[in-house]
């Protein structure tokens, strides 16, 4: 009789530890179908190019160093002269929460964060922090005009080739699009990731 009601405890003790274990895979949802969500993640292509060009490529428009308003309106960083450039009137960005408010509304919260701290935060380079590329001060908006430029060149996207591809959840899903740029028209196929937060799709990965 022992062994019989141990043996049942036994057969209890195993549906236990396999009952948490599928509800944990019943919480993995399925991706969702790419009609649902198409339009969402062109727009957030899109609209990343833009932000690629500024945050990585060749920035926002400035004065000229020896222009009138240049010399009238220069401030300093870190009192070190000379570094940042002011940036134009007529931009469409002239601080840098209006910028975060533009990458916000494409980027997934992680993504973003990586972007504030070389774009507006500055980062830590061995003993040295190397400058912010945009810097506020509350007059005006200035650029970096040493900091790294990298040659984007416009991409395009072939939206028809865009598929869902694994690993894809309910909540992130990565696809793959054929693509090329204006200085190369090679077509290669890439890979990008979006997140699902704050009840919508965000761009997770790079885009240029």
């Amino acid at each position: 009789m022992k062994k019989f009601i141990g043996g049942i405890l036994s057969i209890i003790l195993i549906f236990a530890m396999i009952l948490p274990m599928q509800s944990c895979e019943e919480v993995i949802s399925d991706p969702p179908e790419l009609s649902e969500v198409r339009e969402r993640f062109i727009f957030l292509i899109e609209e990343s190019k833009e932000l690629n060009l500024i945050l990585f490529g060749k920035g926002l428009p400035v004065y000229k160093e020896d222009s009138e308003i240049s010399e009238r309106k220069m401030v300093y960083f870190n009192n070190n002269t000379g570094n940042y450039n002011i940036v134009m009137e007529n931009s469409e960005f002239l601080t840098v929460d209006s910028m975060k408010i533009a990458i916000e509304k494409v980027y997934s919260n992680d993504y973003a964060a990586d972007i504030y701290e070389s774009a507006f935060d500055g980062v830590m380079t061995g003993a040295a922090s190397a400058y912010v590329r945009f810097y506020d001060n509350g007059r005006n908006l200035c650029q970096n005009k040493n900091a790294t430029e990298f040659k984007i060149s416009e991409r395009i996207y072939d939206y028809s080739s865009m598929e869902i591809v694994e690993p894809s959840s309910g909540d992130y899903v990565n696809i793959e699009i054929d693509s090329y740029t204006v200085d190369d028209p090679t077509v290669h196929r890439l890979k990008l990731s979006f997140v699902f937060q704050n009840n919508n799709w965000y761009l997770d990965s790079p885009s240029y």
